[in-house]
């Protein structure tokens, strides 16, 4: 009898998980759906009005300035180069590549990524200081995604400081591993949000997309490391982690 008992309550409760699973799968599917909606729409709607306003021109056969003419398609492919981006993280969130590992300098990496991103530095007047610990430090990793995922990191940091704010990046050597800390003197993330910072579509910045996070984090977890939110008080810092090439620094 006991045995039975025993039985019944343990199948009530699988059949239970297995609905709150289920429940919880589609409200993350939903909720995932109404972010890209949300996200894409704003560009699309940006693109669409800016041609019905250049075809009403041509219609109507009114003299369309040439200067008018090339703002209206600068804007039109501004938008839909950012619902590109959009699109492409999306697809690297949802299903990442495969990454090829090879060793990977990590100072030559944080390098390249900090070169691209200068103009946008600058035009916050950022101060970036850049810290490699222990000489040259070289991690098992696709050097693209690691290149990705850094991206990902500074222009998060880049978005949260004011003008004149900084932003630190520091590699270090922590076990068998490689830390790759970036830190910002912005704001911060609040307590009730840095459980849900690394989710799709969750940014505490309105013009963000929210993917950014989301995407270094799956690149760090589809290399064996990690992503993970330091402090959430004054500033804040994200630390990725990756393996290091054994036998070197």
């Amino acid at each position: 009898m006991d045995a039975n008992v025993d039985a019944g309550s343990a199948a009530a409760e699988t059949a239970a998980l297995l609905t709150r699973l289920t429940a919880d799968k589609s409200a993350a599917l939903a909720r995932l759906a109404a972010g890209v909606a949300h996200e894409l729409r704003n560009p699309l709607a940006v693109i669409l009005a800016r041609a019905q306003l250049l075809a009403l021109g041509l219609r109507q056969g009114r003299p369309i300035d040439q200067g008018k003419i090339e703002s209206v398609l600068k804007t039109i492919e501004e938008q839909a180069l950012r619902a590109s981006r959009i699109i492409e993280s999306l697809s690297t969130f949802a299903r990442p590549r495969q990454p090829e590992v090879a060793p990977v300098d990590v100072g030559a990496v944080v390098e390249d990524v900090l070169a691209v991103l200068r103009a946008r530095a600058e035009a916050v007047h950022a101060r970036v200081d850049v810290t490699v610990e222990g000489g040259p430090l070289t991690v098992s990793a696709d050097r693209e995604q690691l290149t990705t995922a850094l991206t990902q990191l500074v222009v998060n940091a880049l978005e949260a400081v004011d003008a004149g704010g900084r932003l630190a990046v520091h590699a270090r050597r922590a076990g068998d591993r490689v830390e790759l800390a970036v830190r910002d003197s912005g704001p911060g993330v609040a307590a009730h949000d840095a459980e849900r910072i690394f989710d799709p579509f969750f940014s505490t910045k309105p013009a963000a997309a929210g993917l950014g996070l989301c995407v270094a984090q799956t690149i760090a977890e589809a290399h064996g490391g990690a992503l993970r939110l330091v402090e959430a008080g004054a500033g804040a810092e994200f630390v990725l982690a990756l393996p290091a090439v054994i036998g070197r620094a």
